[in-house]
């Protein structure tokens, strides 16, 4: 598990009052950042729509009246009881600021999932590793994750279930500088993965592709993928795996794609939530709404110009990506595609690969990993 590497200092409060004293402190300056960030972009989307008839009376009309009601609009601020009250009954999702959750923070961010009545809590990490330790610590009902990661924490006592599959599309890519163009070559050669997971799986993979051994290459765990795509452009490592967009930022700054899964099987890239959530009829009800929003800001992403310039935005905010390359990255990202349901074909394939690495427990069963639902 990740400690907590911030100051310790004894205090008069007892433990988990200074606990929630900090996580309701946390929670009130995310509330005011979440807030500013809705109407920021619901500005930005509604003043796009009413400029296409600015040019007429209504169009005037529908901006002075717009306008009144930003101004009016001044509720009276929340409790802190009532704060805490609806974030227990909120839903929250871990995600990573990767092209497979961005429909997740544009429904969020532009009233989809407030208009389908979910109040939806999302929690950024750029490690997968964070996330399995906040969906552990009983922090979320929703994550993030793919298959492999999902049996370890099964067989870790944290029931997890595989309810939708995403693209998870992972590129294998080189520094520029590097002598690498053939697979072959990484033999002898440091590949940054995050262990057992689905990078590690394409890793072994290729080793097999190759034909040489598995250990003959070096995988050195970098989770954190703003840090991995910053070592693989400084040339500290021989090959990096990379989703989107941080693929294309490597590609833009000059390194060499080498394989890509594109196209390819097993998709292991996966949701997961709880069982205990699964169980709740609210939170089912708040899942399905969460699935349903995802799609709804992929048709809009393919047809709505104001949704797809907001990509810049969340790529410089989540993605941590320079202002120079925002504007070219939105323009090679692949098209997003509708949520999919996980197939059983790719829980066979990813029992069959940990088993080969002694990593499935005796008498563990992978049948009720996956429990599809409808968004």
């Amino acid at each position: 598990m990740r400690k907590d590497f911030f100051s310790t200092r004894k205090s008069n409060f007892p433990l988990p009052h200074r606990v929630a004293t900090q996580e309701m402190i946390e929670y009130h300056f995310q509330s005011c950042l979440l807030s500013a960030r809705r109407m920021q972009d619901r500005f930005i989307l509604i003043a796009a729509a009413g400029a296409k008839q600015v040019r007429s009376c209504r169009g005037w009309a529908f901006l002075f009246f717009f306008f009144l009601f930003i101004s009016c609009h001044n509720e009276p601020a929340p409790t802190a009881e009532e704060l805490a009250q609806r974030d227990s009954a909120a839903l929250h999702v871990a995600l990573m600021p990767v092209q497979d959750c961005f429909p997740f923070y544009l429904a969020e961010r532009t009233g989809i999932y407030e208009r389908l009545g979910v109040d939806v809590r999302i929690r950024t990490y750029m490690a997968q590793l964070d996330i399995d330790t906040t969906l552990a610590q009983g922090h979320v009902e929703v994550a993030y994750s793919d298959l492999a990661r999902a049996i370890m924490l099964q067989q870790d006592s944290t029931d997890v279930r595989a309810i939708a599959s995403f693209d998870g599309r992972l590129d294998l890519i080189t520094p520029r500088k590097a002598r690498v163009r053939k697979l072959n070559q990484l033999k002898e050669k440091m590949v940054a993965v995050a262990r057992h997971s689905v990078t590690d799986y394409w890793s072994d993979r290729l080793t097999d592709t190759a034909s040489f051994q598995r250990s003959d290459i070096f995988r050195p765990q970098i989770n954190n993928l703003r840090i991995r795509t910053d070592m693989l452009c400084n040339g500290t490592m021989d090959a990096v795996f990379l989703p989107e967009p941080f693929a294309s930022e490597a590609l833009v700054r000059g390194n060499t794609l080498n394989f890509s899964t594109k196209e390819l099987t097993p998709c292991l890239v996966a949701l997961v939530a709880t069982q205990q959530a699964l169980n709740d009829t609210t939170r089912r009800q708040q899942i399905d709404l969460l699935l349903k929003g995802y799609d709804e800001a992929v048709e809009l992403l393919a047809n709505t110009t104001a949704i797809r310039d907001s990509i810049p935005k969340l790529l410089r905010e989540l993605c941590l990506t320079p202002d120079s390359m925002t504007d070219s990255l939105t323009r090679r990202l692949p098209r997003f595609v509708p949520i999919a349901k996980p197939q059983p074909t790719d829980v066979e394939e990813v029992v069959k690969w940990l088993r080969s690495r002694d990593k499935i427990k005796k008498g563990y069963t992978a049948d009720s990993l996956i429990m599809p639902l409808n968004p």
